[in-house]
């Protein structure tokens, strides 16, 4: 393609590092071409100030084509044997713009132009090479122009008017064909277009042949007065063959003679003008028939013509079966026009005709024409017979059924030199490219469901895996307009990508007609400043001198200039920069132009001083060879939860890996590249959950798999993410950054969603049933954790409670506006479907008997909760007292206050839900009052807010002292000790302020100051249950002990931990270690190390995504749940924001996103970088979540010079 060289590589490039530049000097346009074929000096005709150079720099040796020795023989590709015969024909300018299969008849140029004062540009597009070439004919300078099929059709305008002026001095045009598509999007075949045009068109079919068609081409151009177009074919030009060579013939510079009347084709010059083509086509057909590329061989009645690569095969196929003097071969050489009579001739002497040629049936139908209007009975079979294909190249093989159907020969032989298939190799990006890191950054952020739309060039091969960044294709310049049609007819956001040669041919006018429709898109130039894919040629942003790029146009300017006002320019290689932009571009509407702007390190690397390859390990000046990269595999593919059996068993999913590799490729510091094994959110969590896992989930889109990753370890998710108290949210590392990610939003984003769900997304792994019975007494969120999971181990299990129905203090003591009852039956639902049994209406103590309990069960699991609340005796008389767990429990849906003021003691979650209930009761003032200050209070912060939002009033550091008519007389306190944070809510450590009491009027106090178990009715020694806090083992045998009964912080995440941990217990004492250590229970957040990133910060801060929530009235009106859930959108932005801190062991974006060549996975799985493939570009560093990848150390890194 225009942009590829996919296939066959010119050996030829050995001779560069002889040439003056690596690459050629450019020629002004075209009102400059006039001046230099007129013959002017270079002071003269201003070039010098230009920067042109002519000549060379020092000497050199004799490349292969410019050899001055007439019968001197040279094995060369077709290409640089079309060049041969222009030097021979003496061609004075040549141009072209790169596209396989043409792009060495303009690299041969571009290396040996100046050594023969030949005028030498690659040109921006192949409309302005066209012109160039035809403003040097008309200046009397022969000219050559290349390129390949798809640009002589975007040559189609001036192509169009060219044979109506005619030519002067010999110009050719190199439109070399791909059949087979080898690297093209399409086939065309322009031998109608040489019709339609009236433009002679010649076909070589070998490299000889190619070097005499073309000097040929310029006398017959010259003679005829019309434009030549040479048309080989891929096979021809990558093919290298024995050429015997012509004399050299010097260029001329005649100048420009004025004729007004010839060559502006106004509407009156044209008409008149139009007449004198077929006068031009008549010469060219005499001339054609003498040309000598006519040829005929052997004789008989059954003829086979052939034209281009096709016919030298043929005379093989006919050689081989012994059959080239039975059957007669003609050789076409000239297409068109074609020499009739000569033709004529031929026909008459044979019955039928087999023509060959590839694609179209255009010489087949030209002959049934021909022989049509001449009366001639000759059968004409090919394509229109079945008996050849119309589409892709002909190899020897299919040229040889077809002889052998069309003779009757039957099949033919099997050929013993047939190659084995040879599987295919998909085309990739160079290792180090930066279109690579590029589309990387692009899809981070846009995501799998944003359309994109790519180019021809290198940056076409994104469009497979892993980067997967086209969407559709078409011609060059359309990445953009693609792009902005789609947009405008779906209103979605698209994304289009170009490159910087690409830009420059046709992509200009395609970004200012988005500029005009205000396109919703972004468009990305990628500017690697060379056009590497056709063999590194040029750019029109930058030539290279000395090895080293100069900047000639700089593109931000150019898009600016267009209108374009959201312009950013950045380099790819540095992940978080570009990242960033990508975001930037994403949060605005209408037209953003993002530039990518880094060298093709190929291509830089192989240039040193003076236009000479530079070996491997060699530096050139400012720019060291770069040290590969290595895999520490100590991390990679390391899960930081596997020392405590915490790792998942989720297979890596492409989106989940690119959320994960998006939020790394964000970080800047230090620290950005040695993440700590666990995330300080996971570690602080009392049930370790893999919060940045789901995270990652939930920015993918991929809602089953985050549900699967939560309730994993999580019995009770959609209580939890309603009551848990949020320790993850204070060590989030965004904290420091600008506010923690939602945690327990995304939670609850996760969980209504599967709630809406037809049927559930998740359903448990239970084991097979063993017959062991375990019985759990209580039914509060530590019991019902604990029966869930050994119900999953295989246990039949019956929960004990004395409650109506299960939840404990979930259903008793936590307010419905945080907790709605609906929501505590969900949970439950799914115990009770996982097989858990109940009897509710038990109390222990009562009708239920432990001992018996034991006697009865292989286990006994106390889950007692806390329901007694603490008081303290206040002296005086005043106001009626009541704890909070009575308050709570008969205000749970609603009621009445006893009291207009109500003041609260305590400051934990229980004072603030009291607090709360009390104002929707119908209490017009609320205060609560406690001894620690409000940054101490223990209950939840956002909980706090949320009071004092509603209108209650917090008096901290405050000790009730006694009742009085009027409420409660208060004094200040200060704590003795102020910084142990094991004393912060310890009453024994606050003295009375003496003279500081003071009355807080109250018509009833709640007292929230802890709550306390109730022993009795376990009747132990001292009313303690001595436990194993890892196993919840008590000190009586196959007794086991969860939540408040063990003592400590009882937050309900807490309760929930030791829940799990005692079913693991009990599976260890009855089953073994083996049996129960395959589900390890969440480590206790005391046991687990504190995990840290200092020194890490975001690129891309964002505020955190906020549920919608009640407003104030609402709120104070009824027990309706106050907060709401995130949209899908904002669960998503939120879960972006998450930093991905810890190491993940399902990790394989290296890989699965990136695709560098130089990644490779070795027989034994492991991902390896090859050191001779890697250049250091560094961009998989920069977003390997287990920061796994670093340089080699110096003293290793050993590149091969092969």
């Amino acid at each position: 393609m225009r942009g590829s060289r996919a296939h066959w590589r010119p050996s030829a490039r050995a001779w560069d590092r002889g040439s003056t530049s690596r690459l050629s000097r450019r020629c002004p346009r075209a009102a400059v071409v006039v001046a230099v074929a007129s013959g002017l000096t270079r002071s003269e005709s201003g070039l010098e100030s230009r920067g042109v150079t002519t000549t060379p720099a020092r000497p050199q040796r004799v490349d292969p084509l410019l050899v001055d020795d007439a019968g001197h023989a040279e094995l060369l590709l077709g290409n640089e044997a079309i060049v041969r015969g222009a030097l021979e024909a003496g061609v004075g300018l040549a141009c072209g713009y790169p596209g396989t299969p043409s792009s060495e008849v303009t690299d041969s140029f571009a290396r040996i132009a100046g050594d023969r004062g030949i005028h030498f540009e690659y040109s921006v597009n192949e409309k302005i090479a066209l012109e160039m070439a035809f403003a040097a004919s008309l200046a009397g300078t022969r000219s050559i122009v290349a390129m390949k099929h798809l640009g002589l059709m975007a040559a189609g305008d001036p192509l169009t008017t060219i044979p109506y002026v005619g030519t002067i001095a010999g110009m050719v045009i190199v439109s070399a064909g791909d059949p087979s598509c080898l690297t093209s999007p399409n086939e065309q075949d322009q031998r109608h277009v040489a019709l339609m045009l009236h433009i002679p068109m010649l076909e070589p079919s070998t490299a000889q042949e190619a070097l005499e068609m073309t000097r040929f081409a310029f006398e017959l151009s010259e003679k005829a007065e019309l434009p030549v177009i040479l048309r080989p074919m891929t096979r021809l030009c990558h093919t290298r063959a024995e050429v015997k060579y012509g004399a050299l013939r010097d260029p001329e510079f005649k100048g420009f003679r004025r004729d007004p009347s010839r060559f502006v084709p106004i509407p009156a010059n044209a008409r008149r003008l139009r007449g004198r083509v077929n006068e031009r086509i008549g010469i060219a057909r005499d001339m054609v028939a003498a040309s000598g590329f006519l040829q005929s061989h052997g004789s008989g009645k059954t003829m086979i013509v052939a034209t281009g690569v096709p016919s030298p095969t043929c005379l093989d196929v006919l050689r081989s079966q012994g059959l080239e003097r039975e059957v007669k071969l003609l050789h076409l050489g000239v297409v068109f026009p074609l020499a009739d009579e000569w033709l004529l001739q031929q026909l008459r002497d044979v019955e039928r005709v087999l023509v060959l040629e590839e694609l179209l049936p255009f010489i087949e139908d030209s002959l049934r024409a021909l022989c049509s209007r001449h009366g001639l009975d000759v059968e004409i079979l090919g394509k229109g017979t079945g008996h050849l294909p119309d589409h892709f190249e002909y190899e020897p093989r299919v040229i040889q059924k077809g002889i052998h159907a069309a003779l009757g020969l039957g099949d033919p032989p099997p050929d013993p030199m047939m190659a084995e298939p040879v599987p295919t190799r998909p085309p990739v990006l160079c290792p180090a490219c930066p279109h690579r890191a590029a589309f990387f950054a692009a899809r981070a952020v846009f995501g799998e469901d944003t359309l994109y739309f790519n180019d021809i060039g290198c940056y076409t091969l994104g469009f497979g895996a892993p980067l997967k960044a086209a969407d559709a294709l078409l011609c060059m310049g359309a990445g953009f307009t693609l792009a902005a049609g789609v947009s405008r007819t779906t209103g979605e956001r698209t994304v289009g990508f170009m490159g910087d040669s690409t830009f420059f041919h046709s992509g200009m006018p395609a970004l200012l007609n988005a500029v005009k429709s205000d396109a919703n898109m972004v468009a990305v130039i990628m500017d690697n400043e060379v056009t590497a894919m056709t063999g590194f040629q040029e750019s029109p942003t930058v030539e290279a001198e000395s090895g080293h790029p100069k900047r000639r146009v700089d593109i931000e300017g150019v898009v600016r200039a267009l209108g374009c006002e959201h312009v950013e320019t950045v380099d790819p290689d540095n992940l978080a920069a570009t990242t960033q932009a990508f975001r930037r571009a994403e949060a605005r509407s209408g037209l953003v132009t993002i530039i990518t702007k880094r060298p093709c390190p190929v291509f830089f690397r192989r240039v040193g001083d003076g236009g000479t390859p530079r070996k491997a390990g060699e530096e050139s000046p400012g720019e060291p060879w770069s040290v590969p990269y290595t895999i520490d595999h100590s991390r990679c593919q390391h899960c930081g939860r596997d020392a405590c059996g915490q790792r998942c068993d989720q297979p890596p999913t492409e989106s989940f890996q690119r959320s994960m590799a998006r939020a790394r490729s964000l970080e800047i510091g230090t620290a950005k590249n040695n993440p700590p094994k666990v995330a300080p959110c996971a570690t602080k969590c009392p049930l370790h959950l893999c919060v940045q896992g789901y995270a990652a989930h939930v920015a993918s889109g991929d809602y089953a798999a985050a549900l699967e990753l939560i309730m994993q370890h999580l019995p009770l998710p959609d209580s939890v993410c309603r009551v848990c108290h949020e320790p993850c949210q204070i060590a989030c590392v965004r904290s420091a950054i600008d506010e923690p990610v939602g945690i327990n939003n995304l939670k609850r984003f996760v969980l209504d969603w599967a709630a809406e769900q037809d049927e559930f997304p998740y359903q448990p792994d239970v084991e097979e049933a063993h017959g062991r019975h375990v019985a759990v007494v209580g039914a509060g969120p530590g019991g019902l954790a604990a029966a869930h999971e050994l119900r999953l181990r295989g246990y039949q299990v019956t929960v004990y409670d004395a409650a109506s129905e299960p939840g404990g203090i979930l259903l008793s003591g936590v307010p419905r506006y945080r907790l709605p009852l609906d929501v505590l039956r969900r949970d439950v639902e799914r115990i009770r479907a996982a097989g858990v049994q109940f009897e509710l209406g038990r109390r222990l103590g009562d009708d239920l008997d432990l001992d018996s309990l034991v006697d009865t069960h292989n286990a006994v699991c106390l889950a007692i909760g806390a329901e007694l609340g603490r008081r303290i005796e206040l002296p005086g008389v005043g106001p009626k007292v009541v704890d909070a767990l009575t308050y709570l429990g008969s205000n749970r849906d609603g009621g009445r206050a006893t009291a207009r003021r109500v003041l609260v003691i305590g400051g934990g979650n229980a004072a603030i839900d009291s607090a709360r209930t009390a104002l929707r009761c119908g209490a017009e003032e609320v205060v609560i009052a406690c001894l620690e200050n409000r940054a101490q209070m223990p209950a939840i912060g956002a909980e706090i807010h949320e009071a004092e939002f509603e209108g209650v009033e917090i008096k901290d550091r405050l000790q009730a002292v006694r009742l009085c008519d009027e409420g409660v007389i208060c004094a200040q306190v200060e704590p003795r000790v102020a910084d142990d944070p094991s004393l912060q809510h310890d009453p024994k450590n606050f003295d009375v302020v003496a003279g500081t009491d003071a009355i807080i009027a109250a018509d009833q106090v709640i007292l929230a100051i802890g709550q306390e178990v109730n022993t009795a009715a376990i009747a132990w020694e001292e009313d303690q249950v001595i436990i194993n806090l890892d196993t919840g083992a008590t000190r009586r045998a196959r007794v086991f002990a969860a939540g408040d009964v063990t003592g400590g912080a009882q937050t309900v995440t807490d309760v929930i931990a030791q829940g799990l941990r005692a079913a693991w217990g009990i599976d260890r004492e009855l089953r073994g270690e083996a049996a129960a250590d395959h589900r390890l229970p969440p480590p206790r957040v005391s046991a687990q190390p504190a995990a840290e990133r200092p020194g890490v910060h975001r690129r891309h801060s964002t505020q955190r995504q906020q549920p919608a929530e009640l407003d104030r009235t609402e709120r104070t009106s009824s027990f309706a749940q106050v907060t709401g859930v995130l949209t899908e959108t904002q669960a998503r932005a939120e879960a972006e924001r998450c930093m991905i801190c810890g190491q993940c062991g399902n990790c394989r974006s290296c890989l699965d996103l990136f695709g560098c060549p130089a990644i490779f996975v070795d027989p034994d799985m492991r991902v390896q970088i090859d050191a001779g493939l890697c250049v250091g570009c560094g961009v998989c560093a920069q977003f390997c979540p287990n920061g796994a990848i670093h340089p080699v150390a110096p003293a290793s890194c050993e590149v091969s010079d092969d």
